[in-house]
């Protein structure tokens, strides 16, 4: 089904990843010849359809249909649902009709090669006497050293772009021994637990998770028993996760991460200014701090 702004989120939707949602909702949407025509031309009109059109060309819905099936489920129709939270993690939802004529919603949560389940605010889990201190020790210790590492390593800070760096990891591990102090501080563990495994989700949902070249099918994403959420212990995971653990056995790990980069260019691809005033000039060039404390990544394991 075409809600009434299906097709324009389908042709400008930039999101990471919506060609794959965009490419099983087409497929999935085969028994409406003329909403699948619509939304082909839609495709069309993407600056990326190309690649839209080549995941479509992999993607068979077969694995889905025969999961609906040992439901006692057929599949009816399905709409494109990847900017509505009140379906969950659901980027398309699917509705199928059992035996008796009752209408169920599956929704299927679309990722490529990726196990991420939630984006999450650093807030719940440092305190804001921490992100204090941290950003303290951010600006006045690892700035200047990114300056001296960069200036002596590129050269010219037009050569800084994307360059790597080993700053961010250093900043990074302060922030997980902050999360890792606070950790048994952390209130409503059971919610906060319920959040990153989508427990309080409205609907059913399934998880896709694309390949190169076809997606494997979850119809039962990973869990935890929600009442050992106070159980749950947290530990550094490789250079920027913190994973969590029930008895040994770790259930999730959570990237913490700066959301553009270390610093960001003041200006957009548009050349616009993100904030009038710069944090800091080099080389005649504009930076702004980066964001190490809005967004981290949570993801379950298989």
């Amino acid at each position: 089904m075409l809600h009434h702004n299906t097709l324009y989120e389908i042709e400008t939707n930039t999101n990471t990843g919506v060609e794959y949602e965009i490419a099983l909702f087409y497929k999935l949407i085969s028994n409406n010849s003329d909403e699948q025509s619509q939304v082909k031309k839609a495709i069309r009109k993407r600056l990326d359809s190309d690649k839209v059109e080549e995941i479509m060309r992999y993607t068979n819905t077969s694995k889905i249909l025969t999961a609906l099936r040992e439901r006692g489920l057929t599949l009816k129709d399905a709409s494109f649902e990847t900017q509505n939270d009140e379906v969950g993690p659901a980027d398309v939802v699917l509705f199928a009709e059992d035996k008796a004529g009752k209408t169920h919603r599956i929704g299927l949560s679309i990722k490529f090669a990726n196990t991420c389940t939630l984006d999450v605010t650093g807030r719940k889990f440092i305190t804001d006497e921490q992100i204090k201190v941290l950003k303290e020790k951010y600006i006045t210790k690892y700035i200047p050293e990114f300056k001296v590492y960069m200036k002596a390593t590129y050269g010219h800070a037009e050569n800084w772009h994307r360059k790597q760096h080993p700053i961010t990891e250093r900043m990074i591990d302060e922030i997980r021994d902050a999360v890792i102090l606070n950790w048994p501080k952390v209130k409503n563990k059971v919610e906060l637990m319920k959040n990153l495994f989508h427990d309080t989700s409205p609907i059913e949902f399934w998880v896709v998770n694309y390949s190169r070249t076809d997606y494997a099918l979850k119809t039962k994403p990973s869990t935890i028993d929600m009442s050992r959420a106070n159980d749950v212990v947290v530990k550094k995971y490789q250079t920027s996760y913190v994973a969590f653990y029930v008895d040994d056995v770790r259930v999730g790990r959570m990237q913490v991460k700066f959301n553009n980069g270390f610093v960001e260019s003041n200006f957009n691809h548009k050349g616009l200014r993100k904030k009038q005033t710069s944090d800091f000039i080099v080389d005649g060039l504009e930076f702004i701090y980066g964001q190490p404390f809005g967004s981290w990544n949570f993801s379950v394991e298989d």
